[in-house]
């Protein structure tokens, strides 16, 4: 049998497959995380209702182990008040020996191994023995007592801290096969490239089956479209977006199979609906590419990037704090929460949510108001009936920064221990000259000309290397104020490092030499990973010296054996050197929370808490320099504010948030059931949604006096059109010739959001349809603005002359006022008389006059023509119950007459407007009519007030290079 061979075509583009739903989709979500250093996946899978039990099973597992260290401790000196540690011990053990008996048949250790042994069935030992231990509290002395209500409310706290998952049917994915970890890392190996790329994210491959270098932190390169990985050989590379692609359908892949590992409570089907996270300082060319990747490249069929990182993240703990009963929840929300002075029934909690992740830092700010809007009922006996209680979070801002995250202090260490390694190499003792005959370089040879191409600062009189002056020049480089660009002096250091411990890989061949450079690169930045999570103030981090000894034997040029003692002899990681040099990020980051707190919480408002997420938060250096920053942007009369710091659902937090957001944003508002209400039950309307509807930026323009002028502020109202499309929009004033849009940060510098050049768009017009736009027109009578959408995604609107123009069809429902003699119609009087109703209870009302003020449009039918018109700005009052509107004429005798009705638009229920125009025709908008559109600029010139969406140019990226740990130049 002969088999044939297809030698793959080096010209074809390498692709991931795309993903096949055959019979059926999954009838739920992946919420996908894909991190820079990490990835998660939760998945929302409402296949089964989820237990009916006493207490979530997540909370209930953290409950069990917390009171069995509980049964398994004793009672400190440190923990005791009044210094009777003695007296409570004996009476703990005591209570321990009586509840032994009693619960257990035996022994406190035998109470406590009965306890552990139960943790899943649940069964009723462990509510015995909290009961127990509840009513011991009141038996025993005020210092035992005291002690005993600490440590049960210390339980109580991690567990109630505990998200109940499965309550909300969300489920952590299991990625990680190998270590059976619900999180696997973002590093990435190519396995095939044919007949489709196939790649593996984890820890690395054995047995070269890998086909390129590992590839880590790609999320670094989201921005850059002209990103490629070379195959090894060179000849043929795979570029972003199937990359992207690949590292998604692992995932997607991993989650299908931990569907079909658990048939009997999840749906086996393929996912098709993926809700996917994103930086949240990600230019819009970002989501737009993660849509493109995920919907069009893979082929998924519902792809929601409505939720960016911070978001995400802070959803996560409002879904934390109402837990899994409502009822319970919200009564804490209630409790914690401070009443907003002159409202009655209404509470709110201004937090912010620090999201230190591996690649980027997010930053969100939320004002979580809960209203109680429980209707009267006047006939009930008092505190007999139930409450609704509607939570209404609402985003205040957002800020971050790109590539700095946990990897950024990674590298910060990275440099400082590869200059304490380079240092111990060019002092370490040899024997001398003559220690290695064999070979054609000796080690002193080697120290002497590696040292003769440093700079001469680190050389002495007699050409010697000058003992510690690498780790001092790395030290000073390191400890830089990192919110502005590096000074040369930091590229400096690391060239004079590099000189003697070669681990760069940018710009090389691929050849033996650069490949053992990429090893020796990965193992010191594991080991800088290590010393990062090791050092502590009371204990110094030891380079382990047979690491450190295999990085030098990948690199070194000195064949052959080294000196002995290579290694040993290297001083420590010490916590005030690694304190030194992560400091100035910390400090960055916690600068922007800060100032987004203080920009937008004005008038007297405070801030009551932070949350401080993300894998780099789990240092304890990132939580005390965030607490110190943000309570000193509180001023010197500021409370002191409550730091938070997740520490289990660190990595987790984003995409439970989003998963959980997506699940309970599929369900209408609840609305109060009077019913359930007189029978005691408490309702809950959760509106995560409404995070949504607000501007989280100011989006300014860059002006020549460098006086950036503010377009769209933070906290602008987004309108909802029909197709639930969100837009905000600015004007501008005459076109510029050149446009730069920016995103303002608080406490930092403004990120390029979109440019346009005038130029550009006459050349590819030309060049397209080969007719010149006129010159005498364009740009001196254009006129433009800017329209943002939901995902920040800014377009430039051109049109000629004051205004731009709506569009309305002529052919839909409208009512006409009766023309008046002479047939001339005075507008403004007009819109004086026409008067609408909605309830039958409720009394007409004018519906185009009010606050604000109606304003004059033009308005262009199918065939062109134009009309004025006047445009109400008040929205309607609520429709009847057929969702109509009655409008009505107050004729100069005083009576109103009746001039028909008209419904509301299908769609979302947006406020809806009124207009009237020239011949005196009335109709209901929901919101601003849509704009009379061009589909190509030469129409602007031609039709004055004709609107053409041309999308903003995405600026140059204007971070530091070196600020990307994985691009082989460190």
């Amino acid at each position: 049998m002969t088999e044939t061979y297809t030698v793959p075509d080096p010209h074809r583009r390498i692709q991931p497959p795309r993903r096949r739903v055959r019979d059926r989709r999954h009838n739920g979500l992946a919420a996908v995380d894909f991190g820079t250093s990490n990835s998660t996946v939760t998945l929302y899978d409402p296949n089964l209702p989820p237990p009916v039990l006493p207490l979530p099973a997540d909370q209930r597992a953290v409950l069990s182990r917390a009171v069995v260290r509980l049964l398994r401790s004793e009672p400190q000196t440190d923990e005791i008040s009044d210094l009777s540690a003695g007296q409570c011990r004996a009476e703990w053990d005591t209570l321990r020996a009586r509840l032994g008996r009693e619960l257990a048949g035996g022994s406190p250790e035998g109470l406590a191994d009965a306890l552990e042994a139960e943790e899943g069935t649940h069964q009723a030992l462990l509510y015995d023995v909290l009961l127990a231990l509840e009513a011991a509290q009141a038996g025993g002395t005020a210092p035992f007592a005291a002690w005993l209500a600490d440590r049960l409310h210390r339980c109580y706290d991690e567990a109630f801290g505990t998200p109940a998952l499965e309550h909300y049917s969300l489920f952590p994915v299991r990625l990680d096969n190998a270590t059976l970890r619900d999180e696997v890392p973002s590093r990435l190996d190519i396995t095939a490239v044919d007949p489709d790329l196939v790649v593996r994210l984890g820890r690395p491959l054995g047995g070269g089956a890998a086909l390129a270098s590992p590839l880590r932190g790609l999320k670094h390169q989201l921005d850059k479209p002209e990103f490629r990985h070379p195959l090894h050989g060179g000849a043929r590379s795979v570029e972003l977006e199937p990359l992207l692609g690949g590292a998604f359908a692992f995932l997607l892949d991993r989650t299908d199979e931990f569907t079909g590992a658990h048939p009997d409570r999840l749906d086996d089907a393929p996912i098709d609906h993926v809700v996917a996270t994103y930086p949240t300082m990600a230019p819009p060319a970002v989501r737009r590419r993660l849509e493109s990747v995920i919907g069009g490249l893979l082929g998924v069929g519902e792809v929601d990037l409505r939720y960016d990182e911070a978001i995400a993240a802070a959803l996560f703990f409002l879904m934390r704090d109402l837990g899994a009963n409502h009822t319970i929840g919200v009564e804490a929300l209630r409790a914690r929460f401070r009443a907003v002075p002159g409202a009655e029934r209404h509470w709110i909690e201004n937090t912010l949510v620090v999201d230190v992740g591996g690649g980027t830092t997010d930053i969100a700010l939320i004002t979580t108001h809960l209203h109680d809007e429980t209707p009267p009922m006047p006939d009930a006996p008092a505190g007999s009936t139930g409450r609704h209680y509607r939570v209404v979070p609402r985003l205040r801002g957002t800020s971050g920064r790109s590539r700095r995250g946990g990897d950024f202090l990674t590298l910060q260490v990275f440099h400082l221990i590869k200059a304490m390694i380079a240092d111990h190499l060019l002092t370490l003792p040899h024997p001398g000259g003559d220690s290695f005959p064999d070979e054609p370089e000796t080690w002193a040879d080697w120290q002497r000309d590696t040292t003769a191409a440093l700079d001469p600062i680190h050389q002495t009189e007699d050409g010697r290397y000058r003992p510690g002056s690498l780790v001092a020049q790395a030290q000073l480089a390191l400890q830089r104020d990192t919110s502005v660009a590096e000074p040369p002096t930091g590229q400096r250091s690391r060239d004079n490092v590099e000189l003697v411990l070669g681990t760069r890989t940018a710009g090389r061949p691929d050849d033996p030499e650069t490949a053992a450079r990429e090893r020796a690169f990965s193992d010191l930045w594991d080991l800088a990973d290590d010393a990062k999570i090791g050092v502590a103030p009371d204990r110094a981090y030891g380079l382990p010296a047979d690491i450190v000894e295999d990085i030098v034997r990948k690199v070194i040029p000195v064949p052959g054996s080294l000196p002995p003692g290579l290694g040993t002899e290297l001083d420590p990681l010490t916590y005030e050197d690694f304190e030194a040099v992560c400091r100035p990020m910390l400090v960055e980051i916690s600068r922007l929370a800060a100032a987004l707190a203080r920009t937008r919480l004005t008038g007297g408002e405070r801030l009551d808490r932070v949350i401080l997420t993300g894998k780099a938060s789990r240092l304890g250096l990132a939580a005390q320099v965030v607490a110190r920053e943000v309570q000193a942007g509180q001023g010197p009369q500021g409370r002191p504010v409550q730091v938070v710091v997740e520490r289990k659902y660190a990595k987790n937090a984003a995409s439970m948030g989003a998963a959980w957001a997506a699940s309970m944003s599929s369900f209408d508002t609840a609305e109060p059931d009077e019913e359930l209400l007189r029978q005691g039950a408490t309702s809950v309307s959760i509106e995560v949604d409404n995070l949504l509807l607000d501007l989280p930026c100011t989006l300014s323009m860059r002006t020549p006096s460098n006086q950036n002028r503010a377009l769209l502020k933070v906290g602008t109202p987004f309108q909802e059109l029909p197709g639930g499309r969100l837009r905000a929009f600015a004007t501008i004033g005459l076109l510029p010739k050149l446009l730069v849009i920016l995103r303002e940060v608080d406490g930092g510098q403004p990120l390029p959001w979109g440019t346009f050049r005038w130029s550009d768009l006459s050349l590819r017009h030309t060049e397209e349809t080969g007719v010149r736009l006129d010159p005498q027109v364009w740009p001196r009578q254009i006129r433009c603005g800017i329209e943002a959408d939901g995902g920040l995604d800014v377009h430039l609107l051109l049109w000629r002359g004051d205004r731009p123009v709506h569009r309305v069809d002529r052919t839909s429902a409208a009512l006409r006022t009766p023309t008046p003699e002479g047939g001339f119609l005075d507008l403004d009087r007009l819109a004086d008389r026409i008067l609408v109703a909605g309830s039958p209870s409720a009394p007409a009302r004018p519906a185009l006059r009010g606050e604000p003020a109606p304003t004059r449009e033009r308005f262009a039918g199918e065939d062109g023509m134009l009309r004025s018109a006047l445009l109400g700005r008040i929205p309607l009052p609520p429709p009847d119950e057929d969702g109509r509107w009655a409008f009505l004429l107050h004729d100069e005798q005083g009576h109103q007459q009746l001039l028909g009705r008209l419904e509301a638009a299908p769609g979302p229920l947006v406020p809806h407007l009124a207009s009237v125009d020239e011949d005196g025709v009335i109709r209901v908008h929901a919101g601003d009519p849509p704009l009379w559109t061009a589909e190509s600029p030469i129409d602007v010139e031609h039709h004055p007030g004709m609107v053409y969406r041309h999308p903003l140019g995405t600026p140059k990226s204007e971070t530091d290079d070196h600020d990307n740990p994985f691009d082989g130049t460190h």
